[in-house]
Formats: structure tokens, C-alpha cells, sequence
């Protein structure tokens, strides 16, 4: 009888994070998620997937690494999240996604297993004109030194040191993610998120502020695409291990004022769109992401990847989990 494979999720109450449990749940892995539930998407006491995992409520670094035997694969979620979310973290962003990265590393090497890193499309920082990014493309630091540039540059950093132990660990195995604007169903507004917040303005008739002007352009990617990335990343041959991989929709590219619009038309609202300067909510430590637009040649050609849901589909979805679920009344 073949061996039931057991996967450690960090962050796995998170966003990505619960979606990525319903995924390897549906390929018969055993799960074990590590969260200290600072900015999940479920609490565990309503968790329809509580029954079926193991739960270490905790931060990472406060759990002895020999109480985690047999693991067959480590996926690392963990993280800071939000254009928000960072803010109230910053000084220490750098530190916190190191020192996470470095327990999940030793577990690995402990274990005998391979660790699959999410990073973030923003190490690509900022371009002067748009631009398809791919892998190897450079990383360009803006010139002012935002707490975002402190979280893009801290997974810049776990990416740079997970490569250089993996050159001088010959067998520690690696994959490295970078997700392009993620949203969909369970996505929360609270770390900042447009399309949650969107949704929840408009269902409660609320003004829909949009930041600036609104031109900023975004290629919005359903979340279980990118899940379905991830998972391809992790059951790759051989010759498709210890590599970077892009992972969201070009096709999907659209501005934010049109995703303004397009939530009031599907939530029928009388809401107004406002449009305003997010350091007047958020402080000046707010920064707003830089325009990036993904190619995903090499996951689509190496490892059969297809995102299938296209971007009015992926927004209606979000209005669609806070309409259906009263869930908005929440905020």
C-alpha cells in the first residue's frame, strides 16, 4: 500500500493558504498547517477543514522543529500580506521572512524534503513603461525606501538565500513562487485588498474609493489558478526542481477604475466612486504597487499550466462570496 504523502503548510488559515489546503486535500495528502491566525481568511472555530487537518496554532519560530517527523513537503505561505497589512509590521518585515524561511529550510533539511517558497511578483519593483516580466528580468528599486520596498526586497532576500543553500546543500530541493495579484473567494479586505474592498463598499452602500486616479492597471489572477501553479511546482520532475516560476493571467489586465465600475454594475449599488489619496487613510508609510503585468511563458510551456477564469469572472466571484454569505456586514 503506497504511503499517504503529509505536506506542512505555513500560513494555511491565510488566503492562499486555505485554498492550498482544499488542493492537496483533493490529492489525498496529509496536512499539517502552522498559523498564528493574525490575517486568515477562516477562523479555525469556523473552519469547514479543521476536521480533516492537523493545527499548530502558533507562530512559526515557537515550535520545536523535531516535532515534525515524516514530512514529505514543506509549503511556505507565511508571511506579512496586504499593501496595508505590511504597514504595521515595518522595521522588521526583512527579519520576520528570514527567520521564518530559515526554520522551514532546517525542517527540510531535517526531513529530508523540499520547500516551496512563495515570494511576490513585487521584487520586480517599479517600471517606467509596461512591461510582460519574466524571471530573470531585473529587480528595480524605487527611489524612495517604502515599507513595501521592505517587504518585496525581504523576499528578495529569502529568495537570494534559499538559491545560495541549496548551491552548497546539494540535496535541499526548491521551488520559488511569484504570484501575480491573487484574489477570489475568502480574500479579506483588511490588509488592503482592492476587490474585497470594493465589494464590501458597495454592498453596504458605502462610497467606492478608488486611490489616485485609477489608472493604475492590475492582472487580477483567481486564486485557484495560482493554487493549481503551486501544486504543479510540487509534483514537477526532476529536471523542473530548484526554479522560479511566474505565476499569473496577462490576459487579465484591467484598471482599477474599471473594477470600481464593474463591482457597482454586478452589486446594483447607488454607491458613489470617489477617488482619493490612500496616505490621507493610511499615513504616509502607505505606498500604492507599481504596475506589473506577468509572463507566464515558462509555467504554461514546462509544466502545462492554464489559468482558466478570466478577470469579470474572477471579480464577480469576489462579489459573489460577500453577497451570497452576508459576509460584508462583517466589516
Amino acid at each position: 500500500m503506497q504511503k499517504t504523502k503529509k505536506v506542512l503548510i505555513t500560513g494555511g488559515f491565510g488566503f492562499i493558504g486555505v485554498h492550498s489546503i482544499e488542493k492537496w486535500l483533493t490529492n489525498d495528502w496529509e496536512i499539517t498547517v502552522i498559523d498564528n491566525c493574525s490575517s486568515n481568511a477562516i477562523s479555525p472555530k469556523d473552519n469547514h477543514l479543521l476536521k480533516d487537518i492537523t493545527f499548530h496554532n502558533s507562530d512559526i519560530l515557537s515550535n520545536d522543529i523535531s516535532d515534525f517527523k515524516d514530512i514529505d513537503l514543506i509549503l511556505h505561505l507565511a508571511s506579512p500580506v496586504g499593501p496595508v497589512g505590511v504597514l504595521k509590521h515595518s522595521g522588521k518585515i526583512g527579519s520576520m521572512i528570514l527567520d521564518d524561511l530559515n526554520w522551514c529550510i532546517e525542517l527540510a533539511n531535517q526531513n529530508d524534503c523540499p520547500i516551496i517558497f512563495i515570494s511576490t511578483s513585487e521584487i520586480y519593483g517599479y517600471r517606467e513603461k509596461k512591461t510582460y516580466l519574466k524571471e530573470n528580468d531585473d529587480k528595480v528599486l524605487h527611489d524612495e525606501f517604502t515599507v513595501r520596498n521592505e517587504y518585496s526586497m525581504g523576499k528578495l532576500l529569502g529568495e537570494i538565500v534559499l538559491t545560495n543553500i541549496a548551491r552548497v546543500n546539494k540535496n535541499l530541493r526548491y521551488q520559488i513562487i511569484r504570484p501575480f495579484n491573487v484574489t477570489g473567494k475568502y480574500q479579506l479586505p483588511g490588509g488592503g485588498f482592492v476587490l474585497p474592498r470594493f465589494a464590501v463598499q458597495a454592498l453596504k452602500g458605502e462610497d467606492i474609493s478608488v486611490y489616485l486616479d485609477g489608472k493604475q492597471k492590475r492582472a487580477f489572477t483567481w486564486v485557484k489558478d495560482i493554487v493549481d501553479g503551486i501544486y504543479l511546482t510540487s509534483v514537477a520532475d526532476e529536471n523542473n526542481w530548484n526554479q522560479i516560476w511566474n505565476v499569473g493571467n496577462e490576459e487579465n489586465e484591467k484598471s482599477i477604475k474599471y473594477m470600481a465600475e464593474k463591482v457597482k454594475e454586478l452589486t446594483n449599488s447607488d454607491s458613489k466612486i470617489i477617488y482619493i489619496d490612500p496616505t490621507e487613510i493610511h499615513g504616509s508609510l502607505f505606498a500604492e504597487a507599481p504596475e506589473k503585468i506577468p509572463n507566464s511563458e515558462k509555467i504554461k510551456t514546462k509544466l502545462a499550466w492554464s489559468p482558466t477564469k478570466n478577470a469579470d469572472e474572477v471579480i464577480a466571484e469576489v462579489v459573489d462570496y460577500y453577497l451570497d454569505s452576508d459576509y460584508y456586514k462583517n466589516f
